[in-house]
Order: structure tokens, then C-alpha cells, then sequence
């Protein structure tokens, strides 16, 4: 049998999917293969799937993006012919996302269909394919579709690394959004500074994807068209009528990729200013759940998560859905939250958009997929760069203003926040 082909034009809107999905009779190592032509993929913990091709995709704009998403793809699903023989998360019918930020945005949301993807959940690999209005092929091996993760090249070059601003401008600006803040016109701001970095080696996902993986194994890796990073916040994750989401809130980065120790991690979740800018981003995501979901429950106290070089004060937050309700519906309802924007989510969004210079895009937005039945998951898009060309990155950071923010202690945070996908950069370019 031959290989199907990946590279046509993506299925119109009343294309009808076959999807097979087959079982493989090894054990896989996921990120040992990543294709050179990955066009999309979700990592956790060695688990989750990469995909090459696209057999469907919708690109909306605006303040119905989510919406008009969702409408498409479960029009999709109710037509689509899907043989799995697995039945795990993530194999069947797939569809992965990269949603933007502002209804303005210049930027299109995706929403898209693979046409191969590789899987491993539980232990359980899997292949599926897709055939746009036919049956799909399988090939003789699913390594013929997902050969060996292509390895970097010896660099050629340093990359250039510049900041939109130096850290006298980004501190003035914190001190702009906190005068705000006092003078009563938000409780909370997020701020978020860009870095442009250019390589003369060509910037391949497919080499920064394990890398990533590797170094934060715990986070949710991910890439989807321009977007590429390793988040360590869930927005909203369903199955069978759960909602689970995880805010982060109140950071404390730490040299060299060490902890805290337990006197300065005791003080950080005691910390005022860092416990007021974590109770706003609970509080939004608690209001949002209101009328999607019930039986509403949240870590009783914030506790510490500990990431290499940077750690968090989380909480978790689990709920039972109204039926009906998919895991894109919920993503929608809580983007943003204030760990992302502020609150009130208008004024925080309108200071925002007055002190930063450029469209966020997919930053800060929810990144993830979801399955025929809508559920899914939905991390924001953290510890992230836009990929501008095979050369160029811009990676993107922030932090959580409140009264009581210091402008250099900030300016940190948002540097520490850039080093995961900085460091796989520097990896892969050898600077």
C-alpha cells in the first residue's frame, strides 16, 4: 500500500471524513518521532499526539471565532465515518486549535483536522488517518508517516536576541499599568513584553518539540500553526461531564533552574501581593463557570508548583458541565482570565491594549484540541513564541500587576518566563 496523501487542499464545508484509527503492537516513543513536516502537536508527560497534513480546517476572526469553531467542527463530526479501534483520549477524530487572544486581531484562529496523527495515551499507541470523501490508506508501517525526529544540523551562527524594549522602557511601563491600578481604574493588569530572536540555522519544530518536552515534562507542550511552546496552565480540560482547569497566579523565578527553599517557598505562598493577584485569576474563572457548569469545587488554599527555574501558586478547579457543554464552549467562557488579562476583564484589557504595542496573537490564548464528542483540552498559550519565518521567533511574557507590583522584580519574571523556549532555541542554533 502507499503512503496517503498529506498535502492536498483542505476538506470544504461539506466534506464528509473517513477516519481510521489502528492499534500499534510496540510500545512508541513519541518524541523520538516527530516528522520533519509536523503540522501540529500536544505533549505531556511522553503522552499526546503529533500530526502531519490537514484534512479539514476553519480560520475564523473576530468575537464569534470560538463559536463559528465549534459550529464547524460539530457539523464536521456529525457527518464524519470513524472506525476506532483503540477508543482512547485523543484517537478517532481529532481536531487541534490555536485560538487568538483579541476579537481584533488581525490574526486567524485555527481549528484543524490532521490528516495522519501519531498517539500514545496510557501506554497505548495508535495510528489514525484520514481520508477527505474516501476511505484513507494506511501505509505498510506507521513509521513511514512518522519516521525518526530529524536532528539539528551544527549551528552556523548566534542568534540575535532584542527585546521590543530595554528594561528601563518595560519598567516604566509597569509603573504606568500600577498607577492605573491605584488610581482605581483595574484591580489587576497583565502586562507582557516581546523578544524577537533571529538565527541563521533554520528554526524547525520538529527539533525544538522534544526539547521542550523533555526539559518540562510536566507542562503541556504544544504547536499549531505559528505557535510553539510549553504551558503550565490548564484553562479548561473535560471528560464525561468534568471540568477541570488549573490557575496559575503569583510567580517567583529562581537562578540557575533551582527552588525555592522551604523558609522562601513558606513566605512566597504567604506572600500578600502575591495571594491578592491569585485570588483575582480563581475568582474569574469561578464567576465564568457560573450557568456552564455546577457542583463547582477549588483547591481549600493556593499550593506551590514547582517548574524548573520558576514556580507558581496554583489552584484547581473542578466542576460538573451542563450537558451539552464541550470543552471548546468552557475555553471560551474563561478566555481570558484575569491570570491572563485582569480585572475587571474590560479595563485590564483596555490598559493593555494602550501599553502594549502589538497584537498579542496567540499569545495568552487557548491552544489545545478537542474530540467528536467536544471533549478536550485547552491550555493558554505560556511559555511561548510566534514562529514569523524559518529564521525568526518572538517570544512573548508577562506577569500579574497589582497595587503592590515592583517594576524590577516584574521585569524578572517576565525574562524567566522566556527561557523555556529561549534555551530550545539556543539549543537549536547553538548560540
Amino acid at each position: 500500500m502507499s503512503a496517503p496523501n498529506l498535502h492536498p487542499e483542505a476538506a470544504d464545508d461539506q466534506a464528509v471524513l473517513v477516519v481510521r484509527t489502528v492499534r500499534i503492537e510496540e510500545a512508541v516513543d513519541l518524541l523520538g518521532h516527530i516528522p520533519a513536516e509536523v503540522t501540529g502537536a500536544w505533549l505531556r508527560h511522553g503522552q499526546g499526539v503529533v500530526a502531519r497534513g490537514t484534512a479539514w480546517s476553519v480560520r475564523p476572526t473576530g468575537p464569534e471565532r470560538f463559536a463559528e469553531a465549534s459550529r464547524a467542527f460539530r457539523a464536521l463530526a456529525a457527518r464524519a465515518r470513524v472506525e476506532d479501534e483503540v477508543r482512547v483520549r485523543t484517537s478517532g477524530l481529532l481536531a487541534l486549535g490555536s485560538f487568538s487572544y483579541a476579537a481584533a486581531s488581525s490574526r486567524p484562529s485555527t481549528l484543524m483536522v490532521p490528516r495522519a496523527a501519531l498517539g500514545v495515551h496510557d501506554g497505548e499507541a495508535f495510528l489514525t488517518v484520514v481520508g477527505v470523501d474516501e476511505e484513507p490508506t494506511l501505509p505498510p508501517s506507521w513509521r513511514d508517516l512518522f519516521p525518526s525526529t530529524p536532528v539539528a544540523p551544527e549551528p552556523s551562527g548566534t542568534m540575535e536576541i532584542e527585546a521590543d524594549h530595554t528594561p528601563d522602557e518595560y519598567q516604566s511601563l509597569v509603573d504606568t499599568a500600577v498607577a492605573e491600578i491605584r488610581a482605581g481604574r483595574a484591580a489587576k493588569v497583565v502586562l507582557s513584553e516581546r523578544t524577537t530572536v533571529r538565527t541563521p540555522d533554520r528554526i524547525a519544530p520538529a527539533v525544538l518539540l522534544p526539547r521542550l518536552a523533555r526539559a518540562y515534562p510536566s507542562t503541556w507542550v504544544y504547536h499549531l500553526e505559528d505557535v510553539i511552546g510549553a504551558s503550565p496552565e490548564m484553562l479548561a480540560q473535560t471528560e464525561e461531564g468534568r471540568v477541570f482547569s488549573r490557575v496559575l497566579a503569583g510567580s517567583r523565578p529562581v537562578a540557575d533552574d533551582g527552588e525555592l527553599d522551604e523558609i522562601d517557598r513558606r513566605a512566597f505562598r504567604a506572600d500578600a501581593k502575591e495571594r491578592s493577584e491569585h485570588a483575582f485569576a480563581v475568582d474569574s474563572v469561578l464567576e465564568r463557570l457560573e450557568g456552564l457548569a455546577e457542583h463547582i469545587e477549588v483547591s481549600p488554599a493556593p499550593f506551590v508548583l514547582r517548574l524548573p527555574g520558576l514556580e507558581h501558586l496554583a489552584s484547581d478547579v473542578t466542576a460538573r458541565l451542563s450537558n451539552g457543554t464541550t470543552s471548546l464552549d468552557v475555553a471560551a467562557r474563561l478566555h481570558p482570565s484575569a491570570a491572563v488579562s485582569g480585572t475587571p476583564r474590560e479595563a485590564a484589557d483596555e490598559i493593555i491594549a494602550r501599553l502594549e504595542p502589538h497584537d498579542r496573537g496567540g499569545y495568552a490564548s487557548p491552544v489545545g484540541w478537542m474530540d467528536a464528542a467536544g471533549d478536550g483540552q485547552w491550555a493558554i498559550a505560556l511559555r511561548m513564541a510566534h514562529l514569523v519565518d524559518e529564521h525568526t521567533a518572538v517570544l512573548q511574557a508577562g506577569g500579574g500587576l497589582v497595587a503592590a507590583s515592583d517594576p524590577v522584580s516584574e521585569h524578572a519574571e517576565a525574562l524567566a518566563k522566556c527561557r523555556p523556549v529561549l534555551r530550545a532555541l539556543r539549543g537549536a542554533a547553538g548560540a
